[in-house]
């Protein structure tokens, strides 16, 4: 395996095919209500990073960072595809992505995820994201679980 975890841009084909298949994945374990589609003209707004993760010239996951003030950015979109889950590609993302937001000065980063999301709340805690209380209301949900973690900036 030869990960690399490159930035592209939002409105890539490449990171759209990504976001798309972790909704249709997200509309199997969620009632539609639940999924809060992501924002691409929002996103490139506020002047977020999207990270594809590669392995071997094949795009296999992705993670984007959405800037919520000067201090604090939220991570969206996390996916892995299926056959290639438990490989360390999740984690490649999330240290390349905390590296970039310490690099631009960014201090926490904050998150929601569903409470069936088992494999990323590991991650998360396994990597020093601590359970927050909902920090908007579209994480204010029944399904919803959110953590926080600050840089060493």
């Amino acid at each position: 395996m030869n990960l690399v975890v490159k930035s592209v841009p939002i409105n890539s084909e490449v990171a759209l095919t990504l976001v798309d298949e972790l909704e249709k994945e997200l509309r199997q374990d969620y009632p539609p209500h639940y999924i809060h589609e992501l924002d691409v003209k929002s996103f490139e707004a506020r002047q977020g990073i999207f990270l594809v993760c590669i392995d071997d010239n094949e795009p296999i996951g992705c993670l984007g960072f959405r800037p919520l003030n000067r201090e604090t950015g939220e991570l969206k979109r996390m996916y892995v595809r299926p056959a290639f889950r438990g490989r360390g590609a999740a984690k490649a993302m999330l240290f390349e992505m905390e590296k970039e937001a310490a690099f631009r000065g960014f201090r926490r980063i904050v998150l929601e995820t569903g409470n069936q999301q088992h494999t990323a709340i590991d991650l998360y805690q396994a990597n020093g994201y601590a359970a927050i209380p909902p920090y908007n209301q579209a994480s204010d949900g029944p399904a919803s679980v959110c953590f926080c973690k600050t840089l060493g900036c």
